[in-house]
């Protein structure tokens, strides 16, 4: 049993369904009957401006790569490794504080939430500028500190933006929201090559993530109604965020170090060919859970959100079927990816690579694992439980924490991937545990979703296998 952390106010749902987005009515969220069909639906549109940011991304980077030099890329690098770290230990949960709250809609509550990301976005702006000399001097790089220094800007700037951004969620605008998300991410690679051709340094991706940043503010509050903000006040509403807040801050701290650890090990443990080939794997790996944290966060959390507000009484129907076809396939092509990974790979890169693949398929059990653990995640939230999120976390932990060590002394660095390729079965069986106590757990459901992902993986090394003997030169 986990430690009991202490739970924020649990609101009384409405019951009331007068606002229920028309697809819930008969509980068919996603019943695509053809191609385009599907295209047209939230899902349909995540998915498609996912492979969208993709091939921005990849085509971005294949040009700029001729612009740049590998020095600009690496500075960059860090920036962005120092923003993440940053805004994962600053995370306050502001987007599941507003969606699941009763006062959304109520002008003063956000007004009340958004002077607190402001003054957040402030405030880390500052303190990355006045660190930005010692962050240099830890990285050993002290032509780090100026553009850090600059780029820190990107925390005001979004710290500004409208909170119709999360509200949006709420007003079943998923799909606006992806639409944005991709044209932001067009608008950043033109501009950054734009700049890039001027320039020809670092201030070009700089410069870019600044502008981005600053169209993703100034549409918040000209694309969506009711987006108008002004500076508030309220002790007590700030008090009961900040309760929230602490139980989120302890999750994304124990997320940040499971994320790490095995990059920290293995960059001991492994040469520096080694651990190319397994950050390779660790990219191809997070692709799909791309799309589906999106999934969850974006499609899945306001469902849950919402039937929990409106009508509790659905909640142990609405959990699955809100994600039933989307939870299959994403399982089912999952477990190809596990079997097929040597395939993969060869088609991808020249043989250096070929021992990703294994790699590649130890990492995709977690992933493959984890869409349904992030809807109990959320589910929680959803609910009110918000103290039973830090705690699946914790059981990640315990899982690194002991299983690492067990892993690299029995089989050495293969043994840490393997390890960390598991780490979503604790997770798993502690989620069920969850489930079952609120009344929602189906566990032939749940047990069919591993079963998908059994069956993709034996698929796919089967065809694998058969096209690698027709084309052993691939």
């Amino acid at each position: 049993m986990f430690p009991q952390a202490q739970e924020p106010v649990t609101y009384e749902p409405a019951k009331s369904m007068s606002h229920r987005p028309d697809d819930l009515r008969p509980m068919a969220l996603i019943r695509p009957r053809n191609l385009l069909g599907f295209a047209k639906t939230r899902t349909g549109v995540l998915g498609l401006t996912t492979i969208g940011n993709l091939i921005v991304r990849t085509i971005s980077s294949v040009l700029l790569t001729r612009l740049l030099r590998p020095y600009d890329f690496g500075i960059v690098g860090i920036i962005t490794s120092v923003f993440f770290v940053v805004t994962l230990v600053t995370d306050l949960g502001f987007q599941d504080f507003v969606i699941r709250h009763e006062r959304t809609a109520d002008r003063h509550f956000r007004d009340v939430i958004w002077t607190i990301h402001a003054k957040r976005g402030a405030a880390l702006a500052v303190v990355v500028a006045a660190a930005s000399p010692a962050i240099a001097w830890a990285f050993g790089k002290s032509v780090l500190t100026l553009p850090l220094a600059v780029a820190s800007l990107i925390f005001l700037i979004n710290g500004l933006a409208s909170l119709s951004l999360m509200t949006a969620l709420r007003h079943d605008k998923s799909r606006e929201l992806s639409l944005l998300e991709f044209g932001l991410q067009a608008f950043q690679t033109v501009a950054c090559l734009l700049l890039a051709l001027w320039w020809r340094n670092l201030w070009a991706m700089i410069g870019a993530m600044l502008l981005q940043s600053a169209l993703r503010s100034l549409l918040s509050y000209t694309l969506f109604s009711d987006s108008a903000q002004r500076p508030a006040r309220d002790r007590a509403l700030a008090r009961e965020f900040f309760a929230f807040s602490r139980i989120v801050l302890m999750s994304s701290a124990m997320a940040l170090l499971i994320g790490q650890s095995d990059k920290l090990i293995l960059g001991r443990l492994f040469t520096l060919p080694e651990f190319g080939l397994y950050a390779i794997a660790v990219t191809i790996a997070s692709a799909p859970w791309g799309f589906a944290e999106s999934y969850i966060n974006r499609i899945v959390f306001p469902i849950y959100a919402l039937i929990w507000r409106e009508a509790p009484g659905e909640l142990p129907t609405v959990y699955y079927r809100a994600r039933r076809t989307t939870s299959a396939l994403y399982a089912f092509g999952c477990g190809g990816l596990i079997g097929s990974a040597a395939l993969v790979v060869a088609i991808l890169y020249d043989p250096r690579y070929a021992p990703a693949a294994t790699f590649i398929s130890l990492l995709m059990i977690g992933v493959a694992m984890r869409l349904p653990n992030a809807a109990a995640t959320q589910l929680m939230v959803a609910i009110g439980h918000v103290g039973r999120t830090p705690q699946i976390t914790f059981a990640r932990l315990l899982w690194v924490i002991s299983m690492i060590p067990v892993g690299f002394i029995f089989f050495g660095p293969i043994g840490v991937v393997t390890a960390m390729g598991l780490i979503e079965v604790p997770a798993t069986l502690y989620c069920w545990v969850l489930l079952r106590r609120v009344g929602v757990l189906d566990l032939r459901k749940e047990v069919a979703f591993l079963a998908l992902i059994a069956t993709g993986a034996t698929i796919g090394f089967v065809g694998e296998t058969a096209i690698l003997r027709l084309f052993p030169h691939l």
